[in-house]
This record gives structure tokens, C-alpha cells and sequence, in this order.
């Protein structure tokens, strides 16, 4: 690494690194705050792929929840981000919502609506977005039956 006037040369990946090692120690959820709010909260640390954020809310607020990566899996999610972009959808019956043009993701949070300790649902500001799919299926008209 070279030296300029007395200070390190680095790389912008090795500056991403450490601020990453940094905050990690940091972004830590609130007790009873729930998986969702704590990864939008998170969202400037999230990495495209993989859970690490999702580890860390799991052995902070969910330690006995073992298999949460294969109930996510069973959801169709495969990362922190995809979970927060895809799986789950704004409570509009809790709040009115301003999405972020780009990404889709709230502008603004309120604050969370708490979910009990150990739990990895999604407080009521959330709703997992396969549930809501599931009540608009089942809430269309019924074909006749022609048997």
C-alpha cells in the first residue's frame, strides 16, 4: 500500500470493507423489533445475496429459530435484500406509504410495531407478500363447475 503525504493508499473495496466490519458491531435489532424493520433499517449494509443480516437478527432476537433460512427458502427467498424487495409488502390498512422511485422501498419508517421476542415474523406494518397473493387468489369468483 502506498503512502501519500503520510497516509495509507487504500482501495475503495478496502474502505468498504472496514466500514461493513465496522457497523456490523453496531446494527444490531431492537429486542422486540421485528426481521423486517430491522433489515429496512439495515438497508445501506444489506448485500445482494446471502443473510448476513438476517444471522445477525436471528442470533440476536430468534436464537431457537434454526431453520429460518429454509422457511425463507420455502417463501422463494434467497437473501436479506430479495426478503425485503419481494417478500414482503407495506400494510396499507396500518400506513400510507412514499416509495423510493428506483427500488420500491419506503422512503420513510415508522417505527416498528413490535412483534414478540424470538419471533421472526414481520410486524403488522408488513405482510408477507405470498399471504396477499394467496387472499386475492381465494377472494376472485369461483368458475362453474361443469361436473
Amino acid at each position: 500500500m502506498e503512502q501519500r503525504g503520510g497516509v495509507p493508499n487504500k482501495s475503495n473495496e478496502e474502505y468498504r470493507r472496514q466500514f461493513r466490519e465496522l457497523t456490523e458491531n453496531f446494527m444490531v435489532p431492537d429486542p422486540n423489533e421485528c426481521i423486517v424493520c430491522f433489515l429496512v433499517r439495515a438497508m445501506e449494509l444489506l448485500e445482494p445475496t446471502g443473510f448476513a443480516m438476517t444471522a445477525i437478527y436471528r442470533e440476536r432476537n430468534a436464537p431457537r429459530a434454526s431453520n429460518l433460512g429454509g422457511r425463507l427458502a420455502r417463501l422463494g427467498i434467497h437473501g436479506d435484500y430479495q426478503l425485503i424487495h419481494d417478500g414482503v409488502l407495506v400494510n396499507l390498512a396500518v400506513w400510507d406509504v412514499e416509495r423510493c422511485p428506483e427500488c420500491g422501498v419506503p422512503e420513510t419508517l415508522p417505527d416498528c410495531l413490535q412483534v414478540r421476542r424470538g419471533s421472526t415474523q414481520p410486524c403488522e406494518l408488513w405482510r408477507w407478500r405470498r399471504e396477499v397473493e394467496r387472499a386475492q387468489f381465494d377472494a376472485w369468483p369461483h368458475p362453474i363447475s361443469w361436473g
